[in-house]
């Protein structure tokens, strides 16, 4: 027997199944005329074909796959390790602060929001709404920084990386 012809439960299992979608057909077809309607057999044939075909697709992939067991956390990260679009901005933003020709606001609006996250996350102090206790969490230079106005100083890659890690420390 070659491996293209169906054995005989699949071929008693598919001729099931066609018979059983004529039968819905004809059922229909034959209540609609009793009725007193003018059904298009056709049109009525291809409705019971699309929901047989849905019905046999749902359970020929329910039968291959068995009952489906999801899992609560995940073993594997969301993403790789040095895809964190944060960390992109932020190298993106310190490149250019250092290679601009003019001093922007960009590099103190990202870590000055940073230091606001962390503060609020951890001690539950905004620097927008406590400036004085926020001031005293972070330590001079970083309260320096953060209440620092336009025309922003340029920093040099050590005086960034001071930055950070004070904020990375609170």
């Amino acid at each position: 027997m070659s491996a293209d012809r169906a054995t005989a439960p699949e071929r008693r299992m598919w001729a099931g199944r066609f018979v059983t979608a004529f039968l819905v057909w004809a059922a229909v077809t034959a209540v609609a005329y009793w009725r007193g309607n003018q059904p298009r057999p056709g049109l009525v044939a291809l409705f019971v074909a699309a929901g047989a075909g849905t019905i046999w697709l749902f359970l020929d992939a329910s039968l291959l796959r068995g009952p489906t067991r999801w899992t609560t956390r995940s073993a594997e990260p969301y993403r790789q390790p040095g895809q964190d679009p944060r960390l992109d901005l932020l190298t993106r933003v310190v490149g250019q602060h250092l290679d601009a020709k003019e001093v922007g606001g960009g590099l103190h609006k990202h870590l000055s929001a940073l230091a606001d996250q962390r503060l609020v996350a951890r001690y539950g102090v905004s620097a927008v709404a406590d400036p004085e206790r926020a001031a005293e969490l972070m330590g001079p230079e970083l309260a320096r920084f953060v209440a620092s106005t336009h025309p922003y100083p340029r920093l040099t890659l050590d005086q960034i990386d001071v930055l950070v890690s004070r904020i990375e420390a609170l």
